[in-house]
């Protein structure tokens, strides 16, 4: 394409689209969860969401710190996100529209497509960290594209940007270190050295996290993967979010299947970025999607869109049009063209899918002009909850919308986050049932709440007040402590799940009280409900107790090892065998010497690769 058709390209593109963005500018409830983190750093108090906690809530490292030094400057949140968010996704546009397109049709079918992609418009702006993504990956896919000079300088620059991608979203990798990994692999220990340059941001950012958190990922991915939860579960609800994509947003998912199949017709050398976007696709479909339609796939649309922009169709033909003619026509499908949207725009609502229109959802509260006009901030009751809160004494407080509610409540005010994305013990408990997909809710341990609010530990199961130990250890403890790292080392094992074995009765299919209650000789096989456990379960009891006998009813395909603990130590440990059989629920007995003393713990351990099955148990003193 020559100048003068990119210039034509660009400057028409880039106007429609800053128009487009100014129309649509909106922030979600999420992005206020990071808002709050900001400010928090930016008053000095650190990278902390609940002022006493080191919990990283944020999912996107490197546009926090980009945010973080703006707000410093203009002193409010609202309207420098959306600037900032706006200028960053024009730049991002700019640089593929100046840089890729190989014909002025090509410039086109690319601007139409960002036009008629509400994934793209849409978390242009919203305030979390799509538009720094997208401009990072143009800028990627503009250096594979470009013809090596230098082929150890293409793989350190490669390296560095799919770096930067990574401490902005870590799931970005998957679209960008399959190109990475074909550009290292012909210069094999010639790349080393240029590869270790390059991964050095998000290398760095990694070994922060661990020290200053305690843990390698945000709060969040564990928030997201409740223990009781299986990639079962999630499929289904993964091809549920496809399907909402094409038909909400028609021009999204077709662009990037177009990328693909391109890739592997006409251009075979794109295939490893053709290949990050399928396991981009397969990777959402894993974890079931998000509550927000579209937003997992405008990163790989975008640079989806990138690639095909490159490519040579039929040249000085009326057929190099087709592409730009077949965009706009699909686009003219969406339920609601950003192009065509208006200061009118808003419906509230949530369908049984869980799967929302989040700008519609929120643009009437959080758009930058909505029915009122312009805004400079968002309007919500949430801001006057929260000060009825403060001003009732509280200063613990459960809710659902964190983000609003924890931005409001600033420093004064401790939020117990239910659905765990901004607290690390509700992180790692099971999810309540029925779920949403995205935020899963959990039940608040009786106690939890005194526990923060008087600073001694009194929640009441016993085993999820161990596991609090260990994770307020690693988030409010002494940074370089012995005690801190060997909890760090504990959690990221995994080696502590066993203290949360118990509280998952309730979740997989027979409560704690029932299980305890239960008799063996009233075993009937195809009613008794069971727990199902891999590593082990831990069983306590109400007080430390001396007692001759313990009663299991256990499946029969393996042996188990049962330990008993007193204090955390073991005082005695036998091997339980049940029986040998294919897999029915039987009584088991076991004896248990009095030299054991009393105990306060039994801890059931698998002895075999299958998981293990407890349908009741009960001491007999």
């Amino acid at each position: 394409m020559n100048a003068r058709d990119r210039s034509l390209v660009c400057g028409i593109a880039l106007a429609v689209l800053a128009y487009v963005l100014v129309r649509t500018a909106w922030l979600s409830d999420d992005a206020y969860i990071t808002f709050r983190a900001v400010e928090n750093f930016v008053s000095g108090i650190g990278l902390r969401w609940n002022p006493a906690e080191r919990v990283q809530v944020f999912t996107h490292a490197l546009w926090f710190f980009v945010l973080s030094p703006f707000r410093a400057a203009t002193g409010e949140i609202y309207l420098t996100s959306l600037c900032l968010s706006m200028g960053v996704a024009l730049a991002g546009a700019a640089l593929l529209l100046w840089r890729l397109p190989s014909s002025l049709p090509m410039g086109v079918f690319a601007a139409a497509a960002l036009l008629g992609s509400r994934a793209f418009v849409d978390y242009s702006t919203s305030g979390l960290e799509n538009p720094l993504t997208n401009l990072l990956l143009v800028v990627f896919v503009v250096i594979w594209t470009a013809e090596p000079a230098d082929a150890r300088r293409r793989v350190r620059s490669l390296a560095l940007t799919a770096a930067l991608l990574m401490t902005n979203r870590l799931d970005t990798g998957l679209i960008t270190l399959p190109a990475l990994a074909a550009a290292a692999w012909p210069l094999r220990a010639k790349a080393i050295a240029p590869l270790a340059v390059g991964l050095l941001p998000i290398a760095a950012w990694e070994i922060f996290s661990v020290v200053y958190f305690g843990f390698p990922f945000p709060n969040t991915v564990y928030a997201k993967l409740p223990p009781n939860i299986s990639a079962a579960d999630l499929w289904p609800h993964g091809l549920m979010y496809l399907q909402d994509s094409l038909v909400q947003d028609p021009v999204t998912l077709p662009v990037m299947a177009a990328a693909i199949v391109a890739a592997a017709l006409a251009r075979r050398r794109d295939l490893p970025l053709a290949a990050g976007l399928v396991l981009s696709v397969v990777f959402t479909c894993r974890v079931g999607g998000d509550f927000m339609s579209g937003r997992f796939f405008a990163a790989p649309f975008v640079a989806a869109v990138a690639m095909l922009a490159s490519y040579r169709v039929a040249d000085g033909r009326r057929a190099a049009w087709v592409p730009a003619l077949a965009v706009v026509a699909v686009a003219a499908l969406c339920p609601f063209p950003p192009v065509m949207s208006t200061s009118t725009f808003d419906g509230r609502y949530e369908p049984p899918s869980g799967i929302t229109d989040e700008r519609r959802y929120y643009f009437q509260n959080s758009g930058l002009i909505r029915k009122t006009g312009f805004s400079r901030g968002i309007v919500t009751r949430r801001e006057a909850n929260v000060r009825r809160v403060i001003d009732r004494g509280q200063k613990v407080a459960v809710t659902i919308s964190v983000g609003f509610d924890g931005y409001f409540a600033g420093q004064r005010l401790h939020i117990i986050d239910s659905a765990g994305l901004a607290d690390p013990l509700m992180a790692r408990l099971p999810s309540k049932m029925p779920w949403r997909i995205g935020h899963y809710l959990r039940e608040t341990p009786r106690g939890y709440g005194d526990t923060l609010e008087k600073g001694a530990n009194v929640i009441e199961d016993p085993g999820v007040a161990a596991f609090y130990d260990r994770i307020s250890l690693v988030t409010r403890g002494p940074i370089w402590s012995g005690a801190r790292w060997a909890a760090i080392l504990e959690l990221n094992a995994g080696r502590s799940r066993h203290l949360i074995d118990s509280y998952m009765l309730g979740y997989r299919g027979v409560r704690a009280s029932a299980a305890l209650g239960f008799r063996p000789e009233q075993v009937n096989e195809a009613a008794t409900p069971f727990v199902s456990f891999d590593a082990g379960l831990t069983l306590f009891l109400d007080r430390p107790s001396r007692f001759t006998q313990v009663e299991f009813v256990l499946d029969t395909v393996q042996h188990y090892r049962i330990v008993y603990l007193a204090a955390g130590q073991e005082r005695y440990a036998a091997v339980a065998a049940p029986p040998e059989g294919d897999g029915a629920l039987v009584p088991c007995v076991q004896d248990v010497p009095e030299s054991a003393g009393e105990i306060d713990e039994i801890r059931v351990v698998p002895a075999g690769n299958s998981p293990g099955k407890l349908a009741g148990w009960r001491v007999v003193r």
